[in-house]
């Protein structure tokens, strides 16, 4: 059985590892605690927190609802450990690297199918790429991926909510030069 090649970086596993957003009311602050790997917490104005591009584009794109950084960490604090384990100091056996593998495959299938929505999937892509996690990234497009496999044009247009911005005449052509690959 191969070894999946995973990457998430130990650094920002640790830095991200901790997040958490809070909602105040509309009359209220909107305010953000930010708790570190050696449980040090600190909460703060959302508006300080938007000085860092990343978290900011998480909230201007509403990927900062709890619910998606809580399965982001979630991802994170089983990946972490097998990426100390495969890339630590100590060179595992090969049974020890299949029950790893075997460990976080089955946690990857659990983890998609446990998804509540597509909508969660989406911005757990969205989340992914932001945070330049690879290997939640590979993982949440292989499922859109699985998912369109045998969907029509139309029908994957519908599911990804892409706008069709083609003339009927421009599409005619479209679909006539490319007719090959719609059959």
């Amino acid at each position: 059985m191969g070894i999946p090649s995973y990457s998430v970086p130990k650094s920002l596993a640790d830095t991200y590892k901790n997040l958490k957003l809070t909602q105040g009311s509309k009359s209220e602050k909107k305010m953000v605690t930010l708790k570190t790997a050696d449980n040090k917490t600190f909460v703060v104005e959302r508006s300080i927190v938007l000085i860092s591009e990343t978290i900011k584009h998480l909230i201007e794109d509403d990927c900062a609802e709890d619910v998606t950084l809580e399965k982001v960490l979630v991802f994170l604090k089983k990946h972490a450990p097998a990426m100390e384990f495969l890339y630590g100091p100590v060179e595992p056996t090969d049974e020890e690297l299949e029950e790893v593998a075997d460990d976080v495959m089955k946690f990857d299938t659990e983890f998609v199918e446990g998804l509540e929505s597509d909508q969660l999937l989406f911005d757990l892509i969205f989340a992914a790429n932001y945070l330049d996690i690879s290997t939640l990234m590979e993982l949440t497009c292989e499922v859109v991926g699985r998912k369109i496999r045998d969907m029509t044009p139309e029908q994957i247009t519908e599911y990804l909510r892409i706008e069709n911005d083609y003339t009927p005449e421009a599409e005619a052509k479209v679909r006539a030069g490319n007719a090959w690959a719609l059959q």
